[in-house]
Order: structure tokens, then sequence, then C-alpha cells
């Protein structure tokens, strides 16, 4: 931390500098060696100085040349800001044994500047530290993404993040962000697609019947900061249009509007669907796709880094344990969670954690105590199914053929889900994890109706 040397005599223009100085937390040490003796102070001068000294001229007015000549003589690297109420009035001390000489409502507006510019820094260090505290993980992918994350903070080009459910998209975003006093998060999934253009641009008064006022879009809410678009890969294509512009032109147009609207807005999207495919498929743009992977991050799912498991899970039951009640993982609770598979990824190994920690006293943690849903007939089914769909998959003709083929698959074990629920969409969603209004979309897609899934 950069520390502050203050020579002045005790008046209410020092009182008030040593509080501002004084206001920042955690950025600079004020050291205050005030005297109405000026030996006293020249004796100090003999001691290692700050890289800043402020110096009250009026406080030593008969030696403030003799003294600010041993000042330079004994750390000739500080730097000298000087101050006076009347600065004119010394002319006899040389510019060359101080930095700058300031009046004494200059020198607060100018240290209210930097004090200010320095907590601004200060908390901006603040929450990189905290936000990148959650990115948990020694394994070689996780230490190349916190990297890739850093290089993005410093830039403002769209970022592309890409990964399964669970994997802690939306962590990365956040710390992407963390330059950004504002950050709206939009769930693409769970907008009715009716209702995308309004929720993002907003619309004036009578743009369309129930429009009764005017409304500002999640976009222009944004302005100034960042926004992040979860699950962009469900974003309508009439939406993706409206949204290749505002990144093309920076520039947003309510519905009812007559006139376009300037937005400076960072722009973070996540997927956990194959673009490339959704492409292919014609359910996304091409051009929307290069525009937003500017700056592609792909997080690798949990099984592929399961020497993470062991730190995420110590953060878990360090966010989790109640305060005061240690809790340890035995080496057998260890080896239990890095032979799991974890098709829900990090999200599911929180919830194990926390519900261990919810039913077990303090101490340490047995293989016994960690729930993990494990049905070994429906792992056989499904595996009976992957093999039974590669071996339709292998006997195609075409790729289109093939793509039939995994739609029909995708449609079948959809409806099985659905009607292994009861019929209860909602439920499907839950165990599917996914969001309600995504599943609905999918299965729109698909061509499939509810009520036919349900019967």
């Amino acid at each position: 931390m950069p520390s502050i040397d203050f020579f002045t005599k005790e008046t209410s223009t020092s009182s008030f500098i040593l509080d501002v100085l004084s206001s920042v937390d955690n950025t600079v040490d004020v050291h205050t060696p005030t005297s109405d003796d000026a030996p006293e102070i020249a004796e100090a001068l003999r001691a290692p100085l700050a890289p800043i000294v402020i110096w009250d001229l009026d406080s030593f007015s008969a030696k403030n040349a003799e003294l600010l000549s041993r000042l330079r003589e004994f750390s000739p690297d500080s730097m000298i800001l000087a101050y006076a109420e009347s600065p004119e009035r010394y002319t006899e001390v040389s510019s060359k044994l101080y930095d700058t000489i300031l009046s004494v409502e200059a020198l607060r507006l100018h240290l209210m500047s930097k004090i200010s510019r320095l907590k601004e820094i200060n908390n901006a260090k603040r929450i990189f530290r905290e936000r990148m505290s959650h990115l948990v993980g020694k394994s070689e992918s996780m230490q190349h993404l916190r990297k890739k994350v850093e290089r993005a903070i410093l830039h403002t080009g769209p970022v592309l993040i890409q990964g399964e459910s669970g994997v802690g998209k939306d962590l990365v975003a956040r710390a992407i962000a963390c330059v950004y006093d504002k950050f709206v998060t939009v769930n693409c999934s769970a907008i009715p697609e009716s209702l995308f253009e309004s929720e993002l641009f907003g619309h004036t008064r009578g743009a369309f019947t129930g429009a009764q006022n005017e409304r500002i879009g999640l976009f222009e809410d944004a302005n100034g900061g960042a926004i992040f678009l979860d699950e962009i890969g469900d974003m309508p294509l009439h939406a993706q249009v409206k949204l290749l512009r505002v990144i093309q032109n920076h520039e947003i147009r309510p519905i009812g509007a007559n006139k376009t609207r300037h937005i400076d807005v960072r722009i973070i999207a996540a997927t956990n669907r194959d673009l490339r495919e959704e492409i292919r498929e014609k359910r996304f743009r091409e051009d929307l796709y290069y525009r937003l992977n500017v700056i592609p991050m792909q997080l690798s799912p949990l099984r592929d880094r399961k020497e993470d498991i062991e730190d995420l899970a110590n953060y878990f039951i360090r966010q989790y344990a109640p305060a005061g009640e240690p809790y340890t993982l035995s080496p057998e609770a260890l080896l239990k969670l890095q032979n799991h598979n974890w098709p829900g990824n990090i999200r599911e190994l929180e919830n194990v954690i926390q519900r261990a920690l919810c039913f077990t006293d303090p101490g340490i943690l047995s293989a016994e105590d960690l729930q993990i849903d494990e049905d070994s007939n429906d792992s056989a089914a499904r595996f009976s199914s992957a093999d039974t769909a590669a071996i339709k998959a292998f006997n195609a003709s075409n790729y289109e053929e093939f793509r039939d083929l995994q739609l029909d698959e995708e449609r079948e074990f959809l409806k099985a889900t659905i009607r292994n629920c009861d019929g209860s969409v909602s439920l499907a969603a839950e165990r599917l994890r996914m969001n309600r209004t995504a599943l609905y979309n999918r299965l729109t897609r698909l061509g499939l109706s509810v009520k036919n899934v349900q019967s």
C-alpha cells in the first residue's frame, strides 16, 4: 500500500485533509509527524519517508527552505505536494524543493478527486477477488479459464460462454462483468416468444394492446454496464435479428418508437446448446453466432476435471456449514465423489454437499452421509436406448436420415420422461434440469403437442 507523510501543525485544514486521507480503507497509510518545534521536524526527516509527502508551508514559514532542502537530501525520490492559504507568499522557496504547490482549496479538490479514484480502484479489486474466488479448481482447464477471464475483463467485446448445464456459466459471466456497476441477467428460455422484443428493447405507450405505459427494456436498463443473455440458444429468430443490430450499431428501438436510442452495453451470452448444430438446423443465425463469439469461453464438464472435485466439495462445505460447526470429508467420501459421473455437473455436487450438511452432525463426513442419486435400472435403460440409437444411426444412408433418427430419439425420450412424471411437464423439466418454458419450447420445435404427450 502507498504511504503518505503529512507535515503540518494542527489546523482545521490539516484536520480535514487527515479525515480525507484516512477515509480510504486499505489504500493508503497516513503518517502525521506534527509538531510546533521545527528541530523535531528536522530530526523526523532523517527517517525513511513515504513516496508522497504533503507539506504545509504556513506551518513552518520561517524554516520551509531549510527543512525542504533536508527532505530532498534524505529522501530525493519522494513526491512533495506543498500547499498554503496564499501560495504566492512563498516565492522565496525554490520550486526545485517541491513537485507541486497548491492553494488550500485546490488541494482539497485534488485530494478528493484522487482519493475517490483510489476508492473506485480498491472496490473494483475487492469485487474482482470475490468473483474470481468462485471459480474453484486446480485442473489445467480451470487455470486456463481463469486466465481467459482475466483477459476478457480488460476488453469490451461480446463474450460467448458454452458448456453443459450446471458447469457455472453464470459465475464466469459475473467475474467478467466485475468492473461494471450494472449487471442485468436475462433468461432467454423463460421469456414467452411474443414478449421477447418488449422485454429486451421496451415499448412506448399504446404500441400494442395492453401497453398502457411506456416501458424501458432490459438492454436500456443495463446501459453503462453488462447484460448476461443466459440460454441464448432459446432466443427466437425474430429477436436474434434485433440483437444483431444492437451489437452492430449499439442502438435499440423500442416497439412503437420512431427514433433509435444509443446504448453502451457489454454483452455476455451463454448456452448449453451446440450453436453450430442449431445453425445447421436453421434455429440460430450464423451471422449472430460470429458476432457473439468474439471472446469464446468453453467450460469443461465436471466428469472431465475430477481433480477439482475435492476443492469444490470443500468450497461448498465452507459456504453452507453453519458457523462454528466444522466438517471435513473422509477419504472414502472423497473417493465416492470422484467415482460419480456427475451428469448435473457442479450444481449436482453442490446439492449433494448441502444435503449432507443438513442431515449430518458436525465432524467427518463419511461415504454413507453423501446421498447421490443413483438408479441402476434407469442407467441400464439409457444405455440400452443409446446402444439401439447407435445401431440405427450406423445404418443411416445420409446425414438427413441420421438427423431424423436423432430427432425421433429425442421425441421418444421426452415423451417417456413426461409420462413417467404422470404427465407433469414441470416435474419432467425439474428431472431433466431444464427450465419449464425451455421444455415447452423444445416440445414445440419437435412438433409435439403437450396434450398428446400427456395422454
